[in-house]
């Protein structure tokens, strides 16, 4: 029998462990937060604000005169090109997510579920890349000038956050489906009446929900906007050119002085950038909050609620509702054949459309791109006269490979006890909401604007240089929302009554901890761990200006610079000519890397659930 004094001991410093992480996360945030701002107010001092939101003109080398900072059109197509590529979204995505939940059985639904997320994780780079290759040359042969405008940048941004808006909408039928559908069923209601009438109105909250968070996603693209906009000072137009503040901040961050007015100007952008994307996640807050139940409701308002006017909307009402409902849509369902084909039409084309782009997306890079794959591609360094067009992409593979796990070792830990902190001792209080709403603020922060920090306080301020370890620091920043979220989510599906045991047997909640979550939800960590350091392996806009380089030999240590696959690949875009059947072969590569880990991840949380099951 262990002697209590050490175990009272192991649960202390465990404690202490928890909340040193928790403090020095916080402690991070903050200092974010707070540079950002210091650095973006500092423009206030000579540009007035109204002229710097609703103004046009942006001179910053101004050789005669004065210099003008107007992101008036910059923001207007941050958000035409946002919205639009949301319109897209949504409308595939809600038939898409009809399918899974009522045409595709479950056993199906949860074997492509992974591809929706290998369709997330690739990288934005390489959208762009598909962009430049296959759609820009589309809208040439369809009259636009360019082949560059904002209806294309729409369409690629719509299918990056496709994997994202699905599978919030699909998760949010089939839990309506198990509470209302053997009911409907049973009272001898059709499929797409059930559907039409009583799951998608139960539906619409989740549905915005999905919206305003996909919303968030794509005001912060950069690469893949970037790529195909046109990146034109102009107001935004569909078939025109524009330019996004994302795009404007990678495509200057380089050229500006620093702390001169320009530098501070690009500040002030990222900082109107991310109170957008702020006020989107106080929305996203306020909607999830729940809502007055129907006998309170009631009891204020007794003339509302009544048989005359059910509202299926509200969820205490809901079932009080439904009986109703479903009454009425007996009597009215014998005319309801053709909106049921329609609908199953709706859905399944939504289906195919974007499975087929996923499809599309492999097989296309697949055969522009398997032809260069050889060892020598693979283990050399680049090289001939224009940099790339000869040689393989050694160095870029292990400087991807530096830059993603350095940001796993110094994200991972702080992401884990943060989690924990967050499901195990963290009370229901403002408190735990407040970090709540910034640990997901900083999910939607753009990955420019991380690099942008990253540039100014450790390239200058700490003389760090352009270095492994200044871009590894944007990186685990951009990946420590995404790991804490997923974490949180890995313990709250611990079962309870694993950890009502454990307390009843007399075992404190740190040894708990230790002892049963942490090695039975190992296999899921690792996943979640996993799937952080794909989506850092695919990031460019973080390491931009901060550590990778055009060239570099594989990186020695932590202060060198290096190179990485997805900058690689878009500078063999930039020079184009001989260097483009050495960027379908890096894509190629990059693609396969990130194949293989979605699927280790895939493999990892399967066994999980297995073992939770048993």
């Amino acid at each position: 029998m262990r002697n209590p004094k050490s175990r009272k001991l192991e649960n202390s410093l465990f404690l202490f462990v928890v909340y040193a992480f928790l403090f020095l996360s916080i402690g991070i945030l903050s200092f974010f937060f707070l540079f950002l701002a210091k650095e973006s107010l500092s423009l206030f001092e000579s540009v007035s604000l109204p002229s710097f939101l609703f103004s046009s003109k942006w001179n910053p080398m101004a050789f005669t005169g004065t210099a003008s900072f107007g992101i008036f059109h910059f923001l207007m197509g941050s958000i035409s090109v946002s919205f639009l590529a949301l319109l897209f979204s949504t409308i595939l995505s809600l038939g898409c997510s009809i399918f899974f939940a009522f045409y595709f059985w479950d056993k199906g639904r949860r074997i492509l579920y992974p591809f929706l997320d290998l369709l997330s994780g690739i990288p934005s780079v390489v959208y762009g890349f598909i962009g430049l290759s296959v759609g820009k040359p589309l809208f040439l042969k369809m009259g636009v000038s360019t082949g560059s405008c904002v209806l294309l940048a729409s369409i690629l941004l719509s299918i990056l956050i496709f994997p994202f808006m699905v599978d919030s909408i699909t998760d949010s039928m089939v839990k309506l489906k198990a509470k209302y559908y053997l009911e409907a069923r049973a009272l001898g209601l059709s499929p797409a009446y059930i559907i039409l009438r009583l799951i998608l109105p139960s539906s619409l909250r989740s549905i915005f929900l999905a919206f305003l968070l996909g919303s968030g996603r794509a005001l912060g693209e950069t690469m893949a906007v970037m790529m195909v906009v046109g990146n034109a000072n102009l107001f935004p137009k569909l078939l025109s050119k524009g330019e996004t503040i994302a795009s404007l901040i990678a495509l200057e961050m380089g050229s500006a002085e620093y702390h001169s007015l320009h530098y501070h100007a690009l500040y002030a952008s990222g900082l109107v950038l991310l109170l957008l994307v702020a006020l989107i996640h106080l929305l996203v807050k306020m909607g999830e909050r729940p809502r007055t139940s129907y006998s309170t409701s009631q009891a204020s308002h007794p003339n509302r609620g009544t048989s005359e006017s059910p509202s299926v909307h509200s969820p205490g009402n809901r079932e009080e509702a439904t009986p109703r409902l479903l009454a009425t849509g007996k009597r009215a369902q014998a005319s309801r054949s053709f909106s049921a084909v329609l609908l199953f039409l709706y859905s399944l084309l939504s289906f195919l459309l974007i499975f087929s782009a996923l499809l599309f997306f492999f097989l296309y890079i697949f055969y522009k791109g398997y032809k260069v794959i050889s060892p020598s591609f693979l283990l050399e360094a680049p090289k001939g006269m224009v940099l790339g067009e000869e040689g393989g992409i050694f160095p870029a593979i292990t400087g991807s490979l530096a830059f993603s796990l350095t940001a796993l070792v110094l994200s991972g830990l702080p992401s884990l006890f943060t989690a924990i902190f967050m499901v195990f001792y963290a009370k229901e209080d403002r408190k735990k909401k407040s970090l709540h709403f910034f640990i997901h603020l900083l999910s939607g922060v753009p990955s420019i604007v991380l690099g942008l920090f990253s540039y100014s306080l450790f390239v200058y301020q700490l003389k760090l240089g352009r270095s492994v370890l200044s871009g590894a620091i944007a990186l685990a920043i951009m990946i420590f929302p995404f790991m804490e979220i997923r974490m949180e989510k890995i313990f709250e599906e611990v079962p309870k009554s694993y950890l009502q045991s454990s307390e009843s047997l007399g075992c404190s909640k740190g040894y708990t901890i230790r002892r049963l979550v942490l090695p039975y939800t190992l296999p899921e960590l690792l996943s979640a761990m996993l799937l952080a350091f794909c989506f850092a392996l695919g990031a460019t806009p973080p390491i931009l200006f901060t550590g990778g380089v055009a060239f570099a030999k594989s990186p020695t240590s932590l202060l060198s610079p290096a190179m990485a696959l997805p900058l690689h690949l878009y500078l063999l875009l930039v020079q184009g000519g001989s260097s483009l059947s050495r960027a379908y072969g890096t894509a190629l590569v990059m693609l396969f890397l990130l194949l293989i880990g979605n699927g280790i991840a895939s493999l990892l949380t399967a066994y999980c659930h297995r073992k939770w099951q048993k």
